[in-house]
């Protein structure tokens, strides 16, 4: 960037030149923008448990094929009795149920409390929660009837018999007063079914553990441990490519980086310390990154830093970071099962990153692919040691010790004013000029400006002089860098004059950071971070 000082008035040595004072229309020149860059139901309740206390189904729903029947030595009030005559018609039913078939053989000998009565003589009994003589309607004492498929005699799935236990007129599961205990019965044929069960939930269960016996380790398992391996590493040497060409680092534990890779065809070293990254890289690189043609020689020339939005962050890619991810991946992560150079992985995607891990153990990961921003990566991973990683550390206090002064190409300039002449310039002895100046940088909160301001004998002609300043800059904030140029210099430059004569100045600006102390701290931090 630079500033031109408007012509002065001609004089004879000793008188003040006239200023050129600011031009606040002017715009300034050196203005530009940030660079960018180069992952069958039934209606009814169900049937209940069986009762213990009486295995015998009823005939109703008994198996013709299985069914033994009873015994005539059956004990009064077991559902099971033998026939009264060689009738096989049942001598008692509900009404409900009459016409649609028996609901059961009464016995001879039921208990007097029994909702049972032998028929009268027409052959009914009174329908179920009926009154009949001497007995009111509602609850009946006695038994639950014998036969009936569903609690009461002739009740269906969905529906309530009123007046019983569990219907409407009557409490919930109440016993019956008066009924007689059936004697238990054990049945030859219950027993086969109920062995034959529980053999196959026996053989179920053995199939189950031989099952999960073969599944092996899970995902989950795999990537926790693979992340409890990569933890301590003191460091990771990551090759593959950044947006498909070639790229080699070594990332410290604490997140320092070093390393070459291509961008765009253009070849770059690169150096990250304390989350700030400085590239190597020829001035064509920097052109492409929208970086004006006297800025990009000026970060051609040495380490400049770098634009967050033109490098790739691995921040994530430290065994720390990585570390925690893996070991928090979830019981249900996305998985795929692949293989990587002849070697079975489970390829592991969170968050937009694929992690490869070995399949056997011992677990480890071998790969990561992904893209931060928009720039896609895939690495193969290597852990390093306290011994391998002492390399990687010589070569970053090298270079860390050449980032003083390292152009910053994402700050801007712009220029407020033109060149300023101080009145002292009317002398032989010293002339001081001065420009005022606008700073901003997204990257940098301070900024080390040098201000270089070239003076000639007329507009873009050789320069005969030089004087520079170098200031401190908050970024956002407006600065007003001044330099002197005085001695036999500029004497012989007055004296030289024997009328009228012109002197212009041209500011050219630019942007550095990193002084002495900083650099100090940087070496500092280093060996902080492989002793620890």
């Amino acid at each position: 960037m630079s500033s031109e000082l408007g012509q002065g008035e001609g004089q004879d040595p000793g008188a003040a030149p006239s200023s050129d004072p600011a031009s606040p229309a002017q715009d300034p020149d050196g203005s530009r923008g940030t660079s960018g860059m180069a992952f069958a139901a039934s209606s009814g309740p169900p049937p209940g448990a069986a009762d213990p206390g009486d295995p015998w189904p009823s005939p109703a729903t008994a198996d013709a094929d299985t069914a033994e029947p009873p015994s005539g030595e059956t004990h009064p009030g077991s559902v099971w009795t033998p026939l009264p005559s060689a009738d096989p018609a049942p001598s008692w039913s509900a009404p409900a149920a009459a016409g649609a078939g028996s609901a059961g053989l009464a016995s001879d000998d039921t208990d007097p409390g029994s909702a049972w009565k032998p028929s009268d003589a027409a052959g009914l009994g009174p329908a179920w929660g009926q009154p009949d003589a001497g007995r009111p309607g509602g609850p009946q004492p006695g038994a639950q009837p014998p036969f009936a498929p569903y609690p009461y005699p002739g009740q269906y799935p969905g529906q309530a018999q009123p007046g019983y236990p569990g219907g409407p007129g009557g409490p919930a599961n109440a016993a019956w007063p008066g009924a007689a205990a059936p004697r238990p019965k054990v049945r030859r044929g219950v027993m086969l079914v109920v062995t034959a069960v529980v053999a196959a939930v026996v053989a179920g269960a053995v199939t189950g553990i031989v099952l999960l016996l073969g599944k092996g380790e899970s995902p989950t398992a795999m990537a926790q441990q693979s992340g409890r391996a990569i933890a301590p590493a003191a460091g990771l040497t990551l090759t593959g490519n950044i947006a498909g060409q070639s790229a080699s680092l070594t990332v410290t534990r604490s997140g320092a980086v070093e390393g070459t890779y291509t961008q765009n065809g253009y070849s770059i070293t690169r150096l990250t310390i304390g989350g700030d990254t400085y590239l190597k890289a020829p001035a064509s690189f920097w052109l492409s990154q929208s970086v004006p043609p006297a800025t990009a020689g000026q970060a051609a020339a040495g380490w400049a830093k770098a634009p967050a939005s033109t490098v790739l962050n691995v921040g994530s890619l430290t065994p720390g970071r990585l570390a925690r991810t893996l070991e928090h991946v979830g019981s249900n992560p996305s998985v795929a099962t692949t293989t990587l150079g002849g070697t079975k992985v489970i390829k592991l995607t969170d968050n937009f990153v694929s992690y490869f891990i070995t399949a056997s153990a011992p677990n480890r990961l071998v790969r990561v692919e992904g893209e931060a921003g928009t720039t896609s990566f895939a690495f193969d991973v290597t852990r390093l040691s306290a011994t391998t990683v002492s390399p990687a550390f010589t070569v970053l206090r090298t270079d860390v010790r050449r980032l003083r002064g390292a152009v910053d190409p994402a700050a801007v300039v712009s220029l407020l004013q033109k060149v300023h002449f101080h009145a002292n310039c009317g002398g032989p002895t010293l002339c001081t000029v001065s420009n005022r100046v606008s700073v901003t940088d997204p990257d940098s909160p301070t900024i080390m400006l040098k201000m270089t301001v070239d003076f000639s004998a007329k507009n873009n002609g050789p320069t005969f002089a030089t004087c520079t300043d170098t200031i401190s800059v908050a970024a956002g904030g407006t600065a007003a860098p001044a330099c002197h140029l005085g001695g036999a210099v500029w004497s012989h430059w007055v004296n030289s004059h024997s009328s009228n004569f012109f002197t212009w100045a041209v500011a050219h600006f630019e942007a550095t950071v990193n002084s002495a102390r900083d650099v100090a701290a940087m070496q500092s931090e280093l060996n902080q971070q492989q002793g620890g």
